[in-house]
């Protein structure tokens, strides 16, 4: 192992067991304690980590802790999806130190960057380390590009690229589902969790995928593209056109027009039809999310929706049709939880994702730094 992922590593378990002594990374890690005092060391030395007290033991000198500097850099969350185009600064372990909102609906990628330069001269005293952009579409995360975003009207743009040419910063993209998932694992909410499905519902519907506490992508960086399935009724119709925000609206007003209605304000308004219509969009989606349990059986299911959309007879559907098609074979079955409490979770999301990146970069430069 070399001594840049020897940091890398060493940075990784501070953040995951923090507070944690040397003697504890030693154990985690395998590694000699030498090793871990040289990687933590350069990591002391550059201000990444920082000393949080000590920790008295029965026997023999008290443990320094460790803990990551969440003021060593900011990072840049930005949302671009049906409901909110948004910009946060976040922190280092996630806390929110400012906001925009944009416009709503499609950007070109000039007035997102315009949007991101009125930003950033209002927060010129932090000190930024990266850039990230969680899309509503299909991304090549690798290379920076949105492959096709419906609700951007983008289709094949080098997104990373031009935004890191003009503010010469690190950009990092991901769709939104995955952003969620990458932000669930960096700032904690996991807990001590191996494995999720963390799904995103909106206009349109996705998952992300922590297995052994790593994002899974897939061959071709697809995975968790459910709301392309097919739902099992064979109508041929796919799971984003049966249950979607949009689809259930759609198939409302061709009933009964009303202007602004939201998904939580149908609960006002329990018609025959919306009854109907919700139960069959429950349904889908709670057997989707069973389906996944079943495939990848993690310890936790999300489902994550802006405030408006969570209709309480919806979720109660949903919740009824996980339970009934998820795996029963053991006595722990895996739980449904939902986050229905922030209108900026994706942004926070990619805030979390470029965390995640920015930290692999500042464990590298350390290493680069001779310790004195």
């Amino acid at each position: 192992m070399t001594a840049p992922n020897v940091t890398a590593r060493i940075l990784r378990l501070i953040v995951e067991n923090a507070p944690i002594s040397q003697s504890d990374l030693k154990v985690r890690s395998g590694l000699s304690m030498s090793t871990v005092s040289q990687a933590t060391n350069r990591l002391l030395a550059q201000e990444i980590v920082q000393e949080l007290g000590l920790r008295r033991v029965s026997m023999g000198r008290p443990k320094t802790l460790l803990g990551l500097n969440p003021d060593r850099a900011s990072v840049i969350g930005i949302q671009l999806n049906a409901e909110r185009n948004l910009i946060v600064m976040t922190d280092l372990s996630g806390n929110l130190l400012g906001e925009q909102q944009m416009p709503k609906g499609t950007l070109t990628p000039r007035q997102l960057g315009d949007a991101l330069a009125k930003f950033l001269r209002g927060v010129e005293e932090k000190r930024v380390g990266a850039i990230g952009l969680a899309l509503s579409g299909l991304v090549d995360a690798e290379n920076g590009y949105c492959i096709r975003s419906k609700v951007l009207d983008w289709d094949n743009v080098p997104i990373a690229r031009l935004l890191e040419e003009r503010f010469s910063l690190p950009v990092f993209i991901e769709n939104d589902a995955n952003a969620m998932a990458m932000a669930a694992l960096v700032f904690g909410q996991l807990g001590n969790a191996q494995s999720a499905v963390i799904a995103t519902y909106g206009k349109g519907i996705g998952a992300g995928i922590i297995l052994n506490r790593q994002l899974y992508r897939g061959r071709h960086g697809k995975a968790g593209e459910i709301g392309n399935g097919l739902v099992g009724d064979g109508s041929l119709r796919l799971l984003e056109d049966v249950a979607s925000s949009r689809a259930i609206l759609q198939r409302l007003a061709e009933q009964e027009p009303v202007e602004g209605l939201t998904l939580q304000a149908l609960d006002q308004r329990p018609t025959p039809e919306v009854l109907a219509v919700l139960e069959e969009a429950g349904r889908e989606l709670g057997i989707s999310l069973a389906n996944l349990s079943v495939a990848y059986d993690p310890d936790v299911v999300y489902l994550a929706m802006e405030p408006h959309m969570a209709s309480r007879i919806l979720l109660d559907h949903i919740t009824q049709s996980f339970q009934a098609y998820r795996l029963k074979l053991t006595p722990h079955m895996t739980p449904l939880q939902f986050l229905t409490e922030s209108n900026r979770m994706w942004a926070l999301g990619a805030a979390g994702f470029a965390v995640n990146r920015l930290l692999d970069l500042l464990a590298a430069q350390a290493d680069e730094e001779p310790v004195t």
